[in-house]
């Protein structure tokens, strides 16, 4: 309900702002998602070119094994017969890659396998490759089948058959050392990234601690400009509009202050001419009101009463228009105000506030006070104590009211001085969604107008609590002390 609460909205907007993702983190996020797109495409692209490159090679492989195998076979067919060469065989292609070379008699009965399981396992340059790696890779299998022909009969057969193990494991070794490289890359990219963009965002956050500095109400705050050229400029429109809004603060409580010195002003002359002007005229009336009734007494006896009846009806309207008088008097200026101590007289309003509403209690605390102070701090004081007392009991239903008014040191405050008002009440309350009215409204705008600040929130165990600080600017009760003489 005060001004100078942070609006409820702004509360929720700024929580679910903070359950957001941070900027940075999202760059981070999305690079990653980029990166992990690219390192698929790449793996995709990979395999289909190693599986390419492996039946090429292995194409070529065989082809180099078969021509290879039948200039084997004559050589040694022509020193030791077709059946021998089968059983030398073995000892000449030992040494061939990307094949594997089955020798068989003309029963089909195996005589050797060229190279041996450990042979190629130790042409796959160490390591093992995982089998999901294998299965995308691994191509259809291709073969060649050469008979071994002696004085026209078949007397074996040597079949070449394409091994892509060894190619695989090339292929995945350069792979595999590839994307070991990329990580490191891309953990040292991630991290000078992630270096980078906190640079690049500390402006706005420090923008965003300026725009609380503003919803605070702290507008001569200001933000340092940054190198960043787009940022720069952000940050000094920023300084600008805090600026300016500083300014318009400013001008607005010179102009309230203004309006409300000159109301206090009209209502000092308006309760001077009632006091000064009317008291003396009502004063007068009953006088001559008492000396009629006087004369009356020397008239016949039936005009006697006549008069007599008239004048008591005469008494009875002046004593109400006096005591109508001083009711004004008290609600647009108390005349005691600047005459008296300002503790005297907030104990004669809870006295009068007593008097008016029998059954309640009002309890006053008073410390520390000066016995003068500024007039515009004693109005200020005795109407926010007015306006929250009177709204306790009537609308607040209250039956207990504790009003505490003591003088503290207050570093926000000029001179460091200020006064502390509490009005504590056990009614019903204020409701969360309660518009504030105009008693309210105007209590706050007379505080902003001497830089003070208040707040109202439920007391404890239930009611209302109202808070008020005043500054107090020293010097001041001497200068309107010299401004009245003069």
């Amino acid at each position: 309900m005060s001004a100078f609460l942070p609006d409820p909205a702004f509360r929720g907007v700024a929580h679910g702002m903070g359950n957001r993702r941070s900027l940075r983190w999202q760059v981070m996020a999305a690079v990653v998602a980029i990166n992990l797109c690219a390192a698929l495409a790449a793996m995709a692209v990979t395999i289909v070119n190693a599986r390419r490159a492996t039946e090429v090679e292995i194409s070529s492989s065989l082809a180099i094994a078969e021509r290879f195998v039948d200039e084997t076979l004559e050589r040694l067919a022509g020193q030791a017969g077709g059946a021998a060469s089968l059983q030398q065989l073995p000892l000449h292609v030992s040494g061939l890659r990307h094949v594997r070379i089955r020798i068989e008699d003309a029963q089909g009965r195996v005589i050797d396998v060229a190279p041996g399981a450990g042979e190629a396992d130790d042409d796959e340059d160490g390591g093992e490759v995982p089998e999901w790696f294998a299965a995308l890779v691994r191509v259809a299998p291709e073969g060649r089948d050469m008979p071994v022909v002696e004085g026209g009969q078949v007397v074996g057969h040597v079949r070449v058959v394409g091994e892509a193990a060894d190619e695989i494991a090339e292929v995945w070794h350069d792979s595999s050392a590839l994307a070991l490289l990329m990580l490191v890359v891309n953990i040292v990219v991630l991290g000078a990234l992630y270096l980078v963009l906190g640079r690049l965002l500390a402006p706005l956050q420090a923008l965003a601690g300026g725009l609380d500095e503003l919803c605070e109400g702290r507008f001569g705050h200001r933000v340092p400009v940054p190198q960043v050229r787009e940022l720069a400029l952000i940050a000094t429109r920023f300084n600008a509009l805090g600026a300016a809004l500083k300014q318009a603060r400013d001008d607005n409580e010179r102009l309230n202050e203004r309006i409300i010195t000159v109301q206090d002003d009209e209502r000092r002359q308006i309760a001077a001419d009632l006091h000064d002007e009317l008291g003396p005229c009502l004063f007068g009336l009953r006088a001559n009101l008492e000396s009629v009734h006087r004369l009356s007494a020397r008239a016949e006896p039936e005009l006697a009463g006549r008069i007599g009846e008239r004048t008591a009806t005469m008494a009875e309207i002046l004593d109400r228009v006096q005591h109508l008088n001083r009711r004004l008097l008290r609600k647009i200026r108390p005349m005691a105000l600047g005459h008296v101590p300002l503790a005297t007289v907030i104990a004669g309003l809870i006295a009068d506030f007593e008097r008016h509403s029998p059954g309640r209690r009002l309890r006053l605390s008073v410390e520390g006070l000066e016995e003068r102070y500024a007039d515009s701090v004693e109005l200020t004081v005795y109407r926010c104590i007015q306006e929250a007392v009177t709204n306790a009991l009537r609308h607040g239903d209250a039956e207990q009211i504790n009003v505490r008014l003591r003088a503290v040191g207050d570093e926000a405050a000029p001179e460091g001085r200020a006064l502390v008002l509490s009005i504590e009440d056990d009614g019903i309350g204020m409701a969360p969604d309660a518009a504030p009215g105009f008693g309210l409204i105007g209590m706050g705008e007379r505080l902003s107008a001497l830089g003070g600040h208040w707040r109202i929130g439920p007391a404890s165990p239930r009611g209302t609590r109202v808070e008020m600080t005043v500054p107090v600017r020293m010097g001041t009760v001497q200068d309107e002390a010299r401004a009245e003489a003069t």
